[in-house]
């Protein structure tokens, strides 16, 4: 993450959204009742005349975009970070693109407030967007086929990169467009600047050192269009956070080995920069439901210097007894 400093500049948002046209792929998904159907409930006469209420399972349909050979959600507001504010800017970028102004030092205020000098952990973002009415999806195991399905079907999504091949720095930035033609994901990059262009191949490689990390911000409306658009992409929660898991084990295992995942080696001079790959296990450990695994990783956190605010971020996700 680097320093820029805040430009005075203002980009019109283009609302493009994807449309679903006829010829849009349908997916059946659960709206929950199961892996393809969703409950509708009617009264049905029975035999003998006494009324009883019976439920019927049909399946319900999301239409889902095909990713075709280029496709944008048109140009995101681009706000240029300030010190190592790259994922606030970004998020803030997307609250725009959703109608929600903020600027990145109102972002910044409730998502670094853990007090990391280097930058932001994801895992505030989902109470934030909470907070703002939106909800958020925080995983890793992403892949170019399924940043595309997203921009198809109206979604930014922010991943966590490193800045560039050449520049090791960890660094957040929002897609907002690809195109097969030219073979580049195009963002509108809070360091880099507006219409950034990454090539895929590139892209693919500074991604690894967050095990593909992404985030996408959405209205709650629009959270069954979301389950389709992963599922279309082939995208499976479990596997992606248990082999998460996986990645985060050996990389602690082997801490030489890995210190590039951090980006930038000073980071990880930081008091809590050891307490990070305990709450990616806990985080993860939630998700697949594993709540005494993620307890217990959150107690380690907590021990290699996590500060109680991170903590609280995470554990606020537990369920209620």
């Amino acid at each position: 993450m680097v320093t820029t400093t805040t430009s005075a500049r203002a980009r019109t948002v283009i609302m493009k959204r994807a449309t679903l046209a006829a010829c849009a792929s349908s997916v059946a998904i659960a709206l929950g009742a199961g892996p393809s159907t969703a409950s509708a409930a009617s009264h049905t006469p029975p035999a003998h005349g006494h009324a009883r209420t019976q439920t019927i399972h049909r399946a319900t349909t999301i239409a889902v975009a095909p990713s075709r050979i280029a496709g944008s959600l048109g140009v995101l507001e681009n706000i240029p970070q300030t010190l190592n504010n790259c994922g606030p800017a970004s998020v803030a970028e997307v609250l725009a693109y959703w109608g929600i102004q903020r600027t990145q030092d109102e972002t910044a205020a409730v998502l670094r407030a853990d007090g990391n000098p280097f930058g932001m952990s994801p895992y505030a973002i989902p109470s934030y967007a909470g907070s703002l009415g939106l909800e958020a999806l925080v995983a890793p195991e992403g892949t170019p086929r399924l940043v595309k399905a997203l921009i198809s079907n109206g979604f930014p999504v922010i991943v966590s990169q490193r800045v560039s091949l050449d520049d090791h720095y960890q660094h957040y930035r929002p897609i907002e467009a690809y195109d097969d033609r030219q073979g580049v994901f195009i963002s509108s990059d809070p360091y880099m600047g507006p219409g950034y262009s990454i090539p895929y191949a590139a892209f693919s490689r500074i991604w690894t050192t967050s095990n593909a990390r992404f985030v996408a911000l959405y209205p709650p409306a629009k959270a069954s269009l979301l389950k389709a658009v992963l599922l279309s992409a082939g995208w499976n929660a479990g596997q992606a956070f248990a082999h998460d898991i996986a990645v985060t084990e050996d990389r602690m295992r082997h801490p030489n080995r890995n210190n590039s995942a951090w980006g930038h080696s000073a980071a990880l001079h930081w008091s809590g920069a050891r307490s990070y790959p305990y709450l990616t296990l806990a985080w993860d450990n939630l998700q697949l439901g594993r709540l005494s695994a993620a307890r217990a990783n959150l107690q380690q956190a907590a021990q290699h210097g996590a500060s109680p605010l991170a903590v609280s971020w995470i554990s606020s996700g537990f369920p209620v007894r």
